[in-house]
C-alpha cells in the first residue's frame, strides 16, 4: 500500500483550534511586605529546564516540574520543550533562566538573596484546571518551604 504523503501533511498543517485564554479563578498577586533589596528571588520558568541528571519532561502536556538549585552551572541545564523559537536558547540557557544576571543583582544588594531552589514547568499547556489546582499549589508549596519572597517568571 502506498504512503498518502499529501493527506498526511494536510492535516499535520491544517489550522488548529485557537488557544483559549484562560484565567485563573482566583488571582493571587499580593503586595510586596518589604523593599525589593530584603526579599528571597526564585525564577520561575516555562522553558521546561531540567539538570542533566533529573528524569526529562514529557513531549506534551506535562504537568511535572523540576527544582534547579541556585549553584547548577549552566554546562548541566538541558532543555526539553517542544517549542520552536529556535536553537539560541538551547545554546545560552541564560536567556530563559537568568540565573547569573539575578546573582548580580544579589551581590549587588538589589534584591536581598536567591532561593536555593529555582522552578522550571513546561509552558503551552492546555489543561487550565490542572495547572491552577494540581501544579501551581505544589510549586507554590516548594516556594513557600524555600522560604521565597519573590518569583520571577520568565515564561518561554
Amino acid at each position: 500500500m502506498a504512503y498518502e504523503y499529501l493527506p498526511v501533511m494536510a492535516q499535520s498543517s491544517a489550522p488548529k483550534p485557537p488557544r483559549l485564554l484562560a484565567s485563573p479563578s482566583k488571582p493571587a498577586w499580593s503586595q510586596l511586605s518589604k523593599p525589593v533589596a530584603g526579599l528571597r528571588v526564585a525564577l520561575l520558568t516555562s522553558a521546561a529546564l531540567r539538570l542533566n541528571r533529573q528524569a526529562p519532561f514529557a513531549p506534551v502536556e506535562d504537568l511535572t516540574y523540576r527544582l534547579i538549585p541556585s549553584d547548577s552551572k549552566p554546562s548541566e541545564i538541558v532543555i526539553d520543550h517542544h517549542s520552536r523559537i529556535g536553537p539560541v536558547p538551547r545554546q545560552n540557557p541564560e536567556i530563559v533562566f537568568p540565573m547569573a544576571a539575578l546573582r548580580i543583582l544579589a551581590e549587588k544588594q538589589i534584591v536581598g538573596s536567591l532561593s536555593p531552589v529555582h522552578v522550571s514547568f513546561m509552558g503551552g499547556i492546555r489543561r487550565h484546571h490542572e495547572i491552577e489546582n494540581e501544579l501551581a499549589p505544589a510549586i507554590a508549596r516548594e516556594l513557600k518551604q524555600a522560604a521565597v519572597d519573590l518569583a520571577l517568571l520568565v515564561p518561554y
